[in-house]
């Protein structure tokens, strides 16, 4: 296969300029011009990858080179050499704007969907391997965190208290998991009537919540709701996506350094941001169906949840602008449950 092309000889000597005809023959490349006459085996040469338009180069041994616009005798000697076949790809696609804009798309539906799909399975996994002792240490910190920013010691007295712990105990026992499990009594103003579930199975109650409930069930359906958190360990999943696949991976493979690190994350995540719309809908369902089995009704999870939206006076979003769900899809979904129907 001869391929014959001219191009600009320079000898990588000084900066003079020689215009050349250049043969090749199958084997070498043949090289002439004013003063030039160069004999030199292809495999010899480096072709140096293409960048858009530009003039092509062949560096040659020795330091010359040789610059050319001819663009398909290039593109032959790379195909005979195997020299920049990935390059040549990219070149192609830059050529070709349609492509690189249809791979744009691909790419941006590619990265979407990971968000959407990929990131939250990754973090239901890490969150599912995460030693239990990494979990402890993510909820000792956070808890050491809420009570320097938003918590106080609670006001409750030693019956009332032993009330509430025999009733949790209940709870846990009917729900099971195997967590080490602990009720946590505090005031807080800053955050009124509040319950939090932290990952290792850390329940903290306010006394504004134990005032703001009419009887022992009401509260017994938030605690159940909290409970669901955790066996569904929803802050570590919601607190891995947050923290991104790097965070996730390493975590779950128990690195006690990342954890101390996003455990300052974890309680602005559960007080601000709270948990996503698919994490409350299915702590409600499962908090649901254990008042179900204790009571045969729903009901007190209904009542406290429609009489804490009574008490925070905040305006709910419709369903399409807000990413929780909104108290009364909640209590329909949880009427649902309790008549049977999907």
């Amino acid at each position: 296969m001869e391929v014959p092309f001219r191009a600009t000889y320079f000898d990588g000597k000084s900066a003079r300029a020689c215009p050349v005809e250049v043969l090749y023959d199958g084997r070498r490349l043949r090289v002439k011009g004013e003063g030039v006459a160069l004999e030199l085996y292809l495999e010899e040469c480096r072709i140096a990858p293409p960048l858009g338009r530009t003039r092509r180069v062949v560096v040659l041994p020795g330091g010359g080179r040789l610059e050319t616009d001819d663009q398909e005798a290039i593109r032959r000697l790379e195909k005979e050499t195997g020299q920049n076949l990935g390059q040549r790809l990219v070149d192609a696609l830059e050529r070709r704007w349609p492509w690189v804009l249809a791979l744009l798309v691909v790419l941006l539906l590619f990265g979407w969907a990971f968000l959407r799909w990929g990131l939250p399975a990754a973090a239901r996994q890490a969150a599912l391997l995460t030693p239990m002792g990494v979990v402890e240490s993510i909820s000792e910190q956070a808890l050491r965190l809420l009570d320097d920013q938003f918590l106080a010691p609670s006001q409750l007295g030693p019956g009332q208290r032993q009330e509430l712990e025999a009733l949790f105990r209940e709870v846990v026992v009917w729900m099971g998991g195997g967590y080490p499990y602990r009720l946590e009594f505090r005031a807080s103003p800053q955050l009124g009537p509040n319950a939090l579930a932290l990952p290792s199975g850390v329940v903290v109650l306010t006394d504004e919540l134990v005032a703001l409930a009419k009887d022992h069930r009401e509260l017994e359906g938030v605690l159940a709701h909290e409970v669901a958190h955790v066996l569904h360990r929803h802050s570590l999943r919601q607190l891995y996506q947050g923290a991104g696949l790097y965070v996730v991976i390493a975590l779950a493979l128990g690195d006690v350094v990342s954890a101390t690190s996003l455990a300052a994350s974890l309680p602005l995540l559960l007080l601000q941001s709270g948990y996503s719309r698919a994490y409350e809908l299915e702590a409600d369902a499962t908090a649901g169906a254990y008042l179900m089995r204790r009571h045969g009704t729903t009901a007190p999870l209904q009542t406290i949840l429609l009489r804490l939206e009574a008490s925070s006076g905040k305006v709910a979003l419709p369903g399409y602008l807000s990413t929780h769900p909104s108290t009364p899809e909640r209590v329909e979904r949880l009427r649902r449950l309790e008549q049977g129907r999907p």
